[in-house]
């Protein structure tokens, strides 16, 4: 388990699934994820799930858990890449806790635990320009943005640029240093 500020990052638990399908039902995640809107059946949570807690030595899954509660899922994946180059996942599915630090608060843990225990040496992410409230998180934990492959994904009505983004260890150890 990896505590942050406001987030308790943990394995996920069958207790989860339940929590993991309603949120698999809100049309906007999906969206913000860049995918197409579409009813989940059960089955679709309880797949998550199990793939979440069969090992796999390149990816590092996480439940996020706020005020005793489950919220999203997050994971540091590519661990296995021989120049250490990981990639960051992150969902918060509980919209109370949207806009308020908890996804910057996960960040911040996620790159601790991928610089400092996994000796990480770079971590990108992938998100879309409409998914803007994302972006300023990951600027705010000294992601950069490193390019924009135009018109990549159809979102509401329209092809949008994905948004490339990514941090060195350097960068992360510097900004540590002066918090």
């Amino acid at each position: 388990m990896l505590k942050g500020e406001k987030v308790l990052l943990r394995p996920m638990q069958e207790a989860d699934i339940a929590r993991q399908h309603e949120f698999n039902q809100d049309p906007e995640i999906y969206l913000l994820d860049g995918d197409y809107p579409h009813v989940a059946p059960w089955y679709e949570a309880q797949s998550f799930y199990e793939s979440r807690t069969k090992f796999n030595e390149s990816i590092a899954p996480f439940a996020i858990e706020a005020d005793g509660i489950y919220i999203g899922f997050c994971s540091l994946m590519s661990l296995r890449h021989p120049l250490r180059n990981f990639e960051l996942g992150i969902m918060i599915g509980d919209r109370a806790y949207w806009g308020r630090g908890y996804g910057r608060d996960t960040v911040r843990t996620l790159l601790h635990y991928g610089f400092h225990h996994l000796a990480g040496r770079r971590i990108a992410l992938t998100t879309h320009v409409k998914n803007e409230r994302a972006i300023r998180c990951y600027q705010a934990c000294g992601f950069i943005e490193e390019g924009r492959p135009r018109q990549v994904i159809w979102i509401d009505g329209g092809y949008v640029d994905l948004v490339n983004m990514s941090i060195l260890r350097d960068e992360w150890l510097t900004l540590t240093k002066n918090a």
